[in-house]
């Protein structure tokens, strides 16, 4: 038999690339050990499952192990010890907002000045997305970005324990996952965990006083500082809350020994993320400006939004979705926000059960609540929008607004994907 070697690890049948390896993976609403067919015909190099079929693909080798998600963590432990021999470092961007923005652009400078390196694919930070990502650095980079999230206690120090950083980056502390973390001492508790979890020799790079609002407990980590950078952002990115993210990313550039004019020629570049503060038609005057942060939404993330709206003249619409598993504070922060949206654009739609049950006898002016999504509101929120209008769309990942910017973007003439 003719070796070959092994192109990657996958899990998703349908992005599997030839060579490289298929573990099945048994999820709550998939079974892995289904796609086995699709894998083969991928061109799968080999396939890790629990359970072998009766009539096992022709062409596809297959390794039977007790827990699939167990060996790919394996996997992934085995593999970072490869990076850490090699001097390949792990970059990891934890925190309650702007992961994925953060992330992105720590690759962005890092490989436009010159170092070779991998970042998580999409929001690739839970317990299967940290050791893929892991697993698809390579040991000749210089470096690979590693997004790591939570929405339970204990999800941090176990991803900690798979990447075990060379740098950490937590971006902030916020209400994130209340229904879970309880209040915003268990969010910090949690976040705080992954200093636990460092390489050796690793530094951990923290927001500034005041935009950290716990100060972590007494560890033996180093920590550095990082603060806002207004004029090194790039117009792409506006927000204090990307002027943070941004901070970030050149902290580390100068850790890596990257030169300033370096770092702010790549900068200068950086692009927004789809539904991450990504301004459309912002450049044409015969269109509305839409503020694209349609991908999630938290009490500290909605404030940072609402901020950014307020820097835009009148006139402004603030569309926003309900925040989800905020628990107890659910009642309180959907007031708190919709008062918030209230006296930073004159006209408002909120979407949501959150929402709507704050809704008052005496109705706010220029305030309309729905219960609920329907194809409808599209039309609505495009009444009465005018080249001089700013729109900002933002609400929890289950809200799905993107199809308000799909839709007006639509209406407008144009794809979402190539506006600016």
């Amino acid at each position: 038999m003719t070796e070959r070697p092994l192109a990657g690890f996958g899990i998703d049948g349908r992005r599997l690339r030839p060579g490289e390896v298929f573990i099945a993976i048994t999820g709550a609403r998939y079974d892995g050990h289904d796609f086995l067919d699709q894998a083969a015909h991928a061109g799968a190099a080999l396939a890790i499952v629990e359970r072998a079929p009766p009539d096992p693909p022709p062409g596809l080798a297959l390794l039977a192990v007790d827990s699939t998600l167990t060996a790919l963590h394996r996997l992934a432990v085995a593999h970072r010890a490869r990076l850490r021999a090699a001097g390949c470092r792990v970059i990891s961007v934890s925190g309650s907002n702007g992961k994925s923005t953060t992330r992105h652009l720590i690759h962005q400078v890092l490989s436009t000045c010159g170092l070779r390196g991998t970042q998580s694919p999409r929001s690739f930070n839970n317990h299967l997305g940290v050791p893929l990502t892991l697993l698809a650095a390579r040991p000749e980079d210089d470096f690979v970005a590693c997004e790591i999230g939570t929405n339970h206690p204990g999800e941090v120090a176990a991803l900690g324990a798979l990447a075990q950083p060379d740098i950490a980056v937590i971006t902030n502390i916020g209400e994130e996952h209340l229904a879970f973390f309880g209040d915003l001492a268990g969010v910090a508790r949690e976040e705080f965990a992954l200093l636990d979890q460092l390489a050796p020799d690793a530094l951990a790079l923290l927001p500034a006083p005041p935009w950290l609002a716990i100060e972590p407990p007494s560890t033996h980590a180093r920590i550095a500082r990082f603060a806002p950078a207004p004029g090194l952002v790039a117009a792409a990115l506006p927000g204090v809350h990307n002027q943070l993210n941004a901070a970030a990313a050149i902290a580390i550039a100068r850790r890596f020994g990257i030169a300033e004019p370096r770092i702010r020629a790549a900068l200068s570049t950086a692009q927004p993320l789809p539904g991450r503060s990504r301004l459309l038609f912002a450049t044409d005057p015969t269109r509305p400006t839409l503020i694209d942060d349609s991908y999630n939404a938290n009490p500290d993330s909605m404030r940072a939004a609402l901020a950014l709206l307020r820097t835009y003249p009148a006139p402004r619409l603030a569309v926003l979705g309900d925040m989800h598993e905020l628990g107890a504070r659910t009642a309180t922060a959907h007031r708190e926000i919709a008062a918030l949206a209230a006296t930073s654009a004159e006209r408002c739609i909120l979407i949501g059960p959150g929402f709507a049950a704050t809704a008052t006898p005496a109705p706010t002016p220029g305030v309309t609540y729905h219960p609920s999504w329907h194809p409808a509101l599209s039309s609505r929120i495009a009444a009465g929008l005018s080249p001089t209008t700013t729109v900002l769309i933002k609400g929890s990942r289950a809200m799905a607004l993107e199809r308000v910017v799909e839709a007006l973007s639509r209406r407008f003439g144009a794809s979402p994907r190539l506006s600016t």
